[in-house]
């Protein structure tokens, strides 16, 4: 049977990977398209979107990994429906339960990993994201203000809006015509 286990594991673990590659990917560009307003037009690094990107990976495993391990379940397990593999393992006395033995120890096993990186990883990431995103917002806070429209401004954090009718001078530095509404009861 350790024979089999490992066999269903190996299979198990290489459609996770693959398909944990694959949501991964997917989720980050969701998250770019989210914070585009964020990033564009700022004149940042590749290295500053890295490491943005790099604080969100933690955030987006917790959303990701229920996704990868039905995936990859589903597609081991319909590999084996479709091979036959499970007809072979029913013809030698081998119930469905205990040839997924393996992936109830994985998950287990994944269980307890997403616990321990949800209290400890994911609290740190998340404050190093909202670090880096007000870092980002005071690098070219001019950049933030489009002309002639209101924009937020959470530089004061009072609920303010700005409306600009010109920007003017060396990196768009001066503004023509403010007028400044502050949002209150």
């Amino acid at each position: 049977m350790r024979i089999l286990d490992q066999y269903i594991l190996g299979r198990i673990l290489m459609n996770f990977f693959s398909s944990f590659v694959i949501l991964m990917f997917i989720f980050i560009f969701q998250t770019i398209w989210l914070f585009i307003y964020e990033l564009a037009g700022k004149g940042l690094d590749i290295v500053i979107i890295g490491k943005f990107l790099f604080y969100l990976m933690p955030n987006l495993t917790e959303k990701v990994l229920p996704l990868t391990v039905l995936l990859a379940s589903i597609i081991t397990f319909g590999t084996f429906a479709e091979n036959y593999e499970f007809a072979a393992m029913k013809a030698s006395g081998i119930s469905l339960q205990r040839s997924m033995l393996s992936l109830i120890i994985f998950v287990i096993f994944l269980g307890g990993l997403t616990f321990y990186f949800a209290n400890s990883v994911i609290p740190a990431s998340e404050q190093k994201i909202y670090n880096l995103r007000r870092n980002i917002a005071k690098v070219k806070p001019a950049v933030a203000i489009v002309e002639g429209v209101f924009s937020d401004f959470e530089g004061t954090g009072e609920g303010m809006n700005i409306k600009v009718e010109k920007k003017y001078g060396e990196q768009d530095r001066f503004l023509d015509n403010v007028i400044i509404h502050k949002k209150t009861k």
